[in-house]
């Protein structure tokens, strides 16, 4: 279990590591109407008009929305960088190094608890013991088990095995090395063992640390998928203000003069009358 827990950071590291060259480009993410009649301008200085018009634009500088949602699904907070604002992926990547965090810290605490149980069981409780109660019983009930004895022993001491005999005192009961006080006449333990209860006490903590571990797996999975739906969102708002760029530079012309023997740009904008 903990070399997967450390294998999937891992694998989201070599992920977010592989969509470096988009975050390395947050730099020129953004956009305004000049940025974009600028850009158009650079193109053309090599062409032999001494002017420069705007024209009709084509809208450029457009994000794809599933490019993001798909970055973000994968390592929460690059669907982010890769819309635009990289400080808006700054809570997700705090959420998910959260989520592991908490995920691993308390899966390890709930496996060492799970092993002293364990330990604990296979210390005090015994098969044989138990065994030679259920023989007993059959002998007083001419051949079979009393109607309580609804679970049979596993023959290994597996999950099953440990939660069984920390749940079922008027059955296994007889298993325990401290049982005092039992009837042999009845048909299900009466008396008293003081491990059961430490033992169930032990198992309660380990089932709670991994309780408390799988909450921050459930954290993680979540992250992932509200971040995604975010960083489309973002990716659609992004494409929503270059579309409005686009429109506002239609009005927008940029050209060359002559002033004192240097080329001068100049920027000119056009407001229509009718």
């Amino acid at each position: 279990m903990r070399t997967w827990v450390i294998g999937i950071p891992l694998l989201l590291a070599f992920l977010l590591v592989a969509a470096s060259p988009v975050a390395s480009r947050a730099a020129e993410w953004e956009f305004s109407p000049v940025q974009m009649e600028l850009q158009k301008l650079a193109a053309d200085e090599g062409s032999d008009s001494g002017m420069t018009s705007v024209g009709e634009p084509g809208i450029s500088g457009k994000k794809q929305i599933g490019r993001g949602l798909l970055f973000s699904l994968i390592f929460p907070g690059t669907g982010q960088l890769y819309a635009g604002p990289w400080w808006r992926s700054l809570p997700w990547f705090a959420i998910e190094a959260a989520g592991w965090t908490v995920f691993a810290v308390y899966q390890g605490k709930g496996q060492d608890k799970t092993n002293e149980f364990q330990d604990f069981a296979d210390a005090h409780f015994s098969r044989e013991r138990y065994r030679h109660a259920e023989d007993s019983l059959k002998e007083i009930l001419g051949g079979i088990l009393p109607e309580n004895f609804t679970h049979t022993l596993p023959p290994d001491n597996n999950q099953q095995y440990y939660e069984m005999i920390g749940k079922y005192l008027s059955q296994f009961g007889y298993g325990w090395d401290d049982t005092t006080g039992d009837d042999p006449a009845t048909v299900s333990f009466d008396g008293y063992t003081a491990n059961f209860y430490t033992y169930r006490d032990i198992r309660g903590e380990a089932n709670d640390l991994l309780h408390v571990a799988n909450i921050g797996m459930e954290v993680v999975l979540v992250n992932h998928i509200i971040s995604a739906l975010d960083a489309a969102l973002l990716v659609r708002l992004h494409n929503r203000r270059v579309e409005r760029a686009a429109g506002i530079s239609q009005y927008l012309k940029y050209e060359y003069r002559e002033i004192n023997g240097a080329d001068a740009r100049f920027l000119t904008v056009r407001i229509p009358l009718d």
